[in-house]
């Protein structure tokens, strides 16, 4: 029920932003650094947020207060972010306000007690559990805006994820929500798949990484490591392509924050595949990844995750190789 509500609900109104849009002033002009050729209305995420939040009320089930300022932290940053999509905020004003929802969310639920890894390395945080959290939220929301560079991704990556937390369910409330999400991306996604009719900007993005790092924190404590690790795996094609991307640019000396075409996903889609098919492989990588995650829940940080690590790494690798190979299909045209 949640996800169909979010679905039919993120459709309508996405369907209107579409028509709309331009008269908002909500319109993506392409670049040098775009990966796409013409302008392309976003501010999209309203649909998701929108859809997700009619997901909830449709349930009508209690929300705790922990789950409420999830909700309420997701809600602000999707403000952030559709400031941002019409008047372009500075670099600075955005992750101020990201860090006060994430210190907010790490200080309400009281943070990480371990290190999210398999064993021996689940070390105790100690102090540094609330400061963890506060990384681990930055960091998912920032590394997902980066790699809404595509049609589709973004949100098909929301669908796999929000899927997988449902049917892991390590709270209710997570369950309700992430359900909730993944129906709203969907409904989105079908005015998202390319070739793209809106796009969900910053609106979306950065609430959907918020969302996605912080709901392993509603987790009771014990199995919050467990939580996080899990949606590491799931989004870890996500976070292994901006992370290292990331380190390279800075090792460049590039500035860290400029739009750029480096990421493995862009330079796949400049190899000369279409935009469908990098993000069908990838949201399907990211399924198996999930669902392998999914089936080892509750042994996550025993010798399972060094076994899931493995696999990430592989399919990590194996992307980066294909990103360096043109596509024969191209060669031979």
């Amino acid at each position: 029920m949640p996800f169909a509500g979010g679905l039919v609900v993120a459709c309508g109104v996405t369907a209107v932003l579409v028509r709309v849009a331009g008269r908002l002033e909500l319109l993506d002009h392409p670049t040098a650094r775009s990966s796409h050729a013409r302008v392309t209305p976003r501010g999209g995420g309203i649909g998701i947020a929108l859809g997700a939040a009619a997901g909830v009320v449709i349930a009508g089930e209690r929300i705790p207060p922990v789950a409420a300022a999830l909700l309420g932290g997701a809600g602000a940053l999707a403000l952030v972010g559709l400031a941002d999509d019409r008047y372009r905020l500075s670099v600075g004003v955005r992750l101020a306000l990201q860090a006060a929802a994430a210190v907010a969310m790490a200080m309400v639920t009281g943070g990480v007690p371990r290190l999210p890894l398999p064993a021996p390395l689940d070390v105790d945080l100690g102090a540094l559990a609330v400061p963890f959290a506060v990384l681990w939220v930055m960091a998912v929301v920032n590394f997902f805006n980066f790699m809404d560079g595509i049609d589709g991704l973004g949100g098909a990556q929301a669908v796999v994820t929000g899927i997988g937390v449902a049917i892991v369910g390590w709270d209710a409330s997570a369950a309700l929500i992430a359900a909730s999400v993944a129906g709203g991306a969907a409904g989105f996604l079908a005015f998202n798949w390319a070739p793209a009719r809106i796009f969900m900007g910053d609106t979306g993005s950065l609430a959907l990484g918020y969302t996605f790092a912080s709901l392993p924190l509603l987790a009771p404590p014990d199995s919050r490591p467990d939580a996080v690790f899990w949606m590491v795996m799931s989004l870890w094609l996500f976070l292994a392509d901006a992370s290292s991307t990331l380190v390279i640019r800075m090792l460049r000396g590039d500035p860290w924050h400029t739009a750029h075409r480096d990421h493995a996903y862009q330079r796949l889609v400049r190899g000369g595949r279409t935009h469908a098919r990098v993000t069908l492989g990838l949201a399907c990588a990211s399924a198996a990844l999930t669902a392998a995650a999914a089936a080892c829940w509750p042994v996550m940080l025993g010798r399972a995750g060094w076994a899931l690590l493995a696999l990430a790494c592989a399919m990590s690798i194996t992307e980066a190789a294909l990103a360096r190979t043109p596509d024969a299909a191209v060669n031979a045209g």
